[in-house]
C-alpha cells in the first residue's frame, strides 16, 4: 500500500459534525436609527398604484391633480 493510499483510507472515515452553527433562534432586537431623523420614513404610507396604505392599515385614495 502507498502513502497516498494509507491517506485517503485514512481520511475516508470522517467523523459526523456534532453541532451546527446554525442551530437555534437568534432574534436581533431592533436598533435605533444613528442619525436623528433616519426613521421618519416608517410614518409615511406605501403608495400602490392610485392608494396610499400606512402601516396601521388606513388606506387614502390619491386624489388627480386637476
Amino acid at each position: 500500500m502507498t502513502d497516498r493510499q494509507k491517506f485517503l483510507d485514512e481520511i475516508s472515515v470522517a467523523r459526523s459534525q456534532t453541532w451546527s452553527k446554525m442551530d437555534g433562534v437568534y432574534n436581533e432586537p431592533v436598533k435605533p436609527a444613528v442619525r436623528i431623523g433616519a426613521d421618519d420614513h416608517e410614518n409615511l404610507p406605501s403608495r400602490r398604484n392610485n392608494k396610499l396604505i400606512y402601516k396601521s392599515g388606513h388606506v387614502d385614495s390619491v386624489k388627480p391633480k386637476g
